[in-house]
């Protein structure tokens, strides 16, 4: 079983969040992506985490 930490889900949805931006602003918009996922809530980052990965995990699948 794979083990899930917000720090987990959040770097996943930037990374894929990532993947089309580049240019100049690329380190802008990640560090304003990051801090934007960064304080979302536990359960929209795994909506959003399931929505990209097409999986189906919960709050009760993080590891605090």
């Amino acid at each position: 079983m794979v083990s899930y930490t917000r720090e987990i889900l959040i770097k996943s949805i930037v990374a894929s969040e990532m993947v089309t931006r580049s240019g100049e602003n690329y380190h802008k918009d990640l560090k304003d992506l990051y801090h934007k996922w960064e304080h979302e809530s536990s359960e929209n980052l795994c909506k959003k985490y399931n929505e990209i990965n097409m999986t189906n995990i919960n709050l009760s699948s993080l590891i605090p």
